[in-house]
């Protein structure tokens, strides 16, 4: 398959009248090797024989996604790239992709899928988005089974975090709830136009079950509620940030040192927390 040039690019956003939007964080990827080598990583193992792309842009990263996966739907905010990002992939005999307009915060795109299918999302996604975008994708969007996103570097470090770092934080334990999630490609600014300023990478989250198979949901409300507050003031102790909710009693009933920081707690010791904390809220 013939890459999006960046010629290409520049001569479909000028006849559009449009230029990078700033707002929708767009910076369109020019690099025809990097976009197939992302393809391929999202094709894997080909367990997932469908794709979605959010963000497609002028389709660089599309048209190779379509000669791997069996069907993409590619989800676009801009309206105004609809129309030019048809006409590349008719130009270029695409007849798997199917095209949407809207904005991914709040369009039902699980209406457009069959979950038996297995799908993964692969997609150079909007930085000004992107950690709200996975977060909500994890959560509600169940019929997706892998990612592979593009994002911001330091985006993707947080996404990654291990526990103890200074990248660890209430995104970091969210998708480790749902998924385990690893840097596996690094991408300098050159890759895109309009160059932005800071580094980016691909990041590869494949989901799992190992707590939301044991967890209610008011377990699992209560161990982000108690994430939320502790990382709300990630430079207090936990005695501290968690006061509210039991304090030195709750943390030494998890076997957990008041004088801790929230950043230094694994995910299991989260699930210990909301679990406790539940029990006791509903036996009180």
């Amino acid at each position: 398959m013939e890459g999006v040039r960046a010629t290409e690019v520049r001569s479909a956003l000028e006849a559009a009248g449009r230029t990078p939007s700033r707002s929708l964080g767009q910076n369109f990827l020019v690099d025809a090797n990097l976009a197939a080598k992302i393809a391929r990583l999202a094709w894997g193992e080909g367990a997932q024989r469908n794709a979605i792309e959010i963000g497609p842009g002028l389709g660089s990263l599309t048209v190779f996604l379509a000669e791997y996966f069996d069907k993409v739907v590619a989800l676009e905010s801009d309206r105004f790239l609809l129309e030019p990002l048809r006409a590349i992939l008719q130009e270029r005999a695409v007849s798997n992709v199917e095209v949407l307009h809207g904005d991914a915060m709040n369009f039902d795109i699980a209406e457009h899928l069959e979950p038996e299918d297995g799908w993964i999302l692969a997609a150079n996604l909007p930085y000004n988005v992107a950690s709200p975008l996975i977060a909500t994708i994890l959560e509600n969007l169940l019929a997706v089974d892998r990612l592979v996103v593009m994002v911001q570097s330091e985006v993707g470090e947080r996404l990654s975090a291990s526990p103890g770092s200074k990248a660890y934080g209430a995104l970091s334990v969210k998708v480790q709830y749902y998924a385990d999630a690893k840097v596996v490609l690094r991408v300098p600014p050159s890759v895109f136009r309009p160059q932005p300023k800071v580094q980016s990478c691909v990041v590869e989250l494949k989901r799992h079950d190992r707590w939301t198979s044991v967890v209610s949901p008011l377990q699992q409300e209560a161990m982000f509620t108690l994430v939320r507050a502790a990382f709300g003031h990630r430079r207090q102790m936990l005695r501290r940030s968690l006061a509210s909710f039991g304090g030195d009693a709750l943390l030494e009933a998890c076997a957990i040192s008041p004088s801790e920081r929230p950043e230094r707690l694994a995910i299991q010791q989260w699930f210990n927390l909301g679990t406790t904390w539940c029990a006791r809220t509903v036996e009180g």
